[in-house]
């Protein structure tokens, strides 16, 4: 039982230190996820900021700066306006988006534009607190990105006036970010006993709040080494919890059939390791599963390591 648990933490920190390794976020094309239309004048960019009041104050404060938000609505309206292009190989801090131009707003972080050519933006400045905020906004897909920050340069500029902006009408907050879809397991599994499996599984997640979702799979344990327990088929139900953006903990419960019958309790966390944006995911997760009427006897303890893919 204390190799098991020394096993299971040693992963979990392995886990935890590979955070800083898939931060950045590579983007090659734009328009498939806009958050507007594209707009070819500077008064169709001001008419977009100002009709999607609400959306922008959620996408900052997705974003980490919904301190900036006041400011920026405040100053945009007087700000000047001017046109650039965005080489290959140039990194913004966020960028908004939606998924397929529709629904609620969503953010990536430390994007890298690598696209084959540069592609056309609109550029503005916004102040607060001594620092600098630079904005840019690709004319294709409207997706407001914050480039930079930095202390204002010489002198503070003169901020305008705040310019009244009409509040839209309320609109229904969305309880869940993420949306359900397919999901397939694959992965090896050791046991103490010992033995070694291959196994794999295809579910479905459903989310039901901001940072909680629910998984339903089935599939199952090939063994390929080893002498005791043969192949088996499984059912699985599992509770996930997202810590960041990137990183999950769960847990659940799964039905063993195989030599014997049995009911396991499953442990697990993973870490999103690439993400095309409102298409396609894969992360790295590890699992443990323990027959729940033996819970004290380690050899009945099975713990692997695997991707998951969801669609």
């Amino acid at each position: 039982m204390k190799k098991k648990w020394i096993l299971l933490l040693g992963v979990c920190l392995v886990m935890a230190c590979a955070s800083s390794t898939f931060a950045a976020e590579t983007l090659k094309r734009l328009g498939t996820h806009p958050f507007s239309p594209p707009m070819n004048t500077e008064t169709e960019l001001r008419t977009m900021v100002q009709n999607n009041n609400a959306e922008l104050r959620t996408g900052f404060a997705k974003a980490g700066n919904p301190e900036l938000f006041e400011e920026f609505m405040a100053q945009f309206p007087a700000a000047a306006i001017d046109s650039i292009r965005i080489a290959p190989g140039e990194r913004l801090d966020w960028m908004l988006f939606k998924k397929n131009g529709a629904g609620p707003v969503k953010v990536i972080k430390d994007v890298t534009w690598d696209g084959k050519a540069p592609f056309d933006a609109y550029r503005f400045y916004i102040t607060k607190d001594g620092r600098r905020y630079e904005f840019i906004v690709p004319t294709e897909c409207g997706n407001l990105s914050l480039r930079t920050a930095g202390r204002v340069p010489g002198k503070p500029a003169v901020v305008p006036p705040p310019v009244a902006v009409p509040e839209p009408a309320p609109r229904p907050e969305k309880v869940a970010e993420r949306r359900g879809g397919p999901v397939v397991d694959i992965g090896v599994s050791r046991m103490f006993d010992p033995a070694t499996y291959a196994f794999g599984r295809v579910g479905y997640e459903f989310p039901f709040a901001e940072r909680w979702s629910a998984m339903a799979l089935i599939g199952g344990f090939i063994r390929f080494e080893g002498d005791d327990y043969g192949d088996a088929f499984i059912a699985d139900a599992l509770l996930n919890y997202y810590i960041t953006e990137k990183m999950f903990v769960g847990g659940g419960v799964g039905f063993w059939a195989g030599d014997e019958d049995q009911a396991d309790l499953i442990l697990n966390m993973g870490y999103l390791v690439y993400e095309n944006p409102g298409v396609f995911k894969t992360s790295l997760f590890i699992e443990g599963r323990c027959e729940a009427d033996n819970l004290t006897s380690s050899n009945s303890t099975r713990l692997g390591a695997g991707l998951r893919f969801q669609f």
